[in-house]
């Protein structure tokens, strides 16, 4: 975890702990549920900047009919002796 995210995950539970009128003895709750906002709106981010699938493209051609079955080889006779 880098610095910079731990920042915003502190600043973030301390606003929790205001917001809820400075409860004590909840400092490991309000740090989880700021650590699951922030990674949720990263998750968020990243999905937004990832590029989206393309769809395959339909083909103009018509699907090809199955190819026909070649005869059996025939077999080479056998040397004379």
């Amino acid at each position: 975890m880098t610095a910079d995210l731990q920042d915003k995950i502190r600043q973030r539970a301390f606003e929790l702990w205001q917001a809820e009128g400075h409860p004590e003895g909840r400092d490991y709750e309000h740090w989880l549920k700021a650590e699951a906002e922030l990674s949720a709106a990263l998750n968020a981010a990243a999905a937004r900047k990832a590029p989206a699938k393309k769809a395959a493209a339909p083909k103009d051609a018509a699907p090809k009919a199955p190819a026909a079955k070649k005869a059996p080889a025939a077999k080479k006779a056998a040397p004379k002796a």
